[in-house]
């Protein structure tokens, strides 16, 4: 999995490569602004950009911004000496998927980066910031996911379809889908699922 660095301060920038030498993350090049950065990611074109959000002058957000208006196919992870939420919602918004505290530990940085790779971190609003929580990815449809929406109150695949617009027949066909995708075996393994992952709303 390749990646590259951006940070203004060449220090941090050698521990950070030094922390990732020995896992599955390999750093593929380095840059210390908003050109470098652009310059250095379309040139290696890699899997994860670790950016700090402060780049001197400049916003290492306003580099995720440009890098996302070219479309580049590479996932934006935030470094930030603060967890701010006006500023980490504007790193989320920019298109950056997770963020880490530069105070955080190296274990912590690694988790994060994994759980990037894999697609399942995300921004998580509670108040407050969750950094790069894990959140299983199920790949529920639309559909599916409103289905899933109404088993918490036990209406049956009739009840569930007339609210839907759908018939009995392929509410029970969604349901099969649900069951399958998260792993449960009945309606209860379900929803208890779905509430623990907060993949719907009590």
């Amino acid at each position: 999995m390749n990646i590259v660095l951006v940070d203004d301060h060449s220090l941090i920038r050698s521990g950070l490569r030094q922390a990732l030498a020995n896992t599955d993350f390999k750093v593929v090049a380095e840059a210390s602004s908003v050109q470098e950065g652009l310059a250095v990611l379309n040139t290696y074109k890699p899997e994860i950009a670790l950016i700090d959000i402060n780049l001197g002058s400049h916003s290492g957000i306003d580099l995720i911004s440009k890098a996302t208006e070219q479309k580049l196919d590479t996932k934006f992870v935030v470094l930030t000496m603060h967890d701010d939420l006006q500023t980490l919602d504007s790193a989320r918004q920019a298109g950056a998927v997770a963020y880490v505290i530069k105070s955080a530990p190296i274990d912590q940085l690694i988790q994060t980066l994994s759980a990037v790779e894999s697609g399942s971190s995300k921004f998580i609003k509670k108040g407050v910031f969750q950094s790069a929580q894990v959140v299983k990815d199920y790949q529920l449809t639309p559909r599916e996911i409103e289905v899933l929406t109404h088993l918490p109150s036990g209406a049956t695949a009739a009840a569930i379809g007339s609210l839907l617009f759908l018939t009995e027949a392929t509410v029970k066909t969604h349901l099969a889908a649900i069951y399958r995708k998260l792993g449960a075996l009945n309606r209860a393994q379900a929803v208890s699922i779905a509430l623990g992952d907060k993949l719907i709303n009590q």
